[in-house]
């Protein structure tokens, strides 16, 4: 060991941090382990599935855009209210919108957090799919 100004100090090696111990796991033993975690896997499922619908799609879409009223969102869908607004409570459940009141108004918002890595405003994925080029299908007369 080799001392700086009096102290001692440990010799700097893998078996010192205790990351070295963490990745003493494989890969696969690492998967193995995340996927036992039943609750976050069906909470996961949950998920895709609910943005599996195309209308649930275009409102997380529509509030990554910025927050909107259930009249403003129901509105730009083309949508009942009744039907927004239980699209939006199936989102909410999912914690993937918050809602705030405003007066007599509840404003929805994109919980972005909600998506991790993959939010609707740094995803590529999402920025492609939803492209204002491929939303708009050419007649098919055209």
């Amino acid at each position: 060991m080799s001392t700086l100004k009096g102290r001692s100090r440990a010799p700097r090696h893998a078996a010192a941090h205790p990351a070295a111990k963490r990745s003493a796991i494989s890969p696969s033993e690492r998967v193995r382990r995340a996927l036992q975690d039943h609750a976050h896997v069906e909470q996961l499922s949950r998920m895709f599935r609910a943005l599996g619908d195309p209308t649930r799609s275009k409102m997380v879409y529509a509030l990554s855009l910025g927050e909107l009223c259930v009249s403003d969102l129901a509105d730009a869908l083309g949508a009942t209210l009744s039907g927004t607004s239980h699209q939006l409570r199936i989102l909410r459940d999912l914690d993937i919108v918050h809602v705030r009141r405003a007066g007599k108004s509840q404003l929805y918002s994109l919980n972005e957090a909600a998506f991790g890595f993959c939010s609707p405003r740094v995803c590529q994925a999402w920025k492609s799919a939803l492209a204002p080029d491929t939303l708009v299908r050419p007649s098919p007369g055209a």
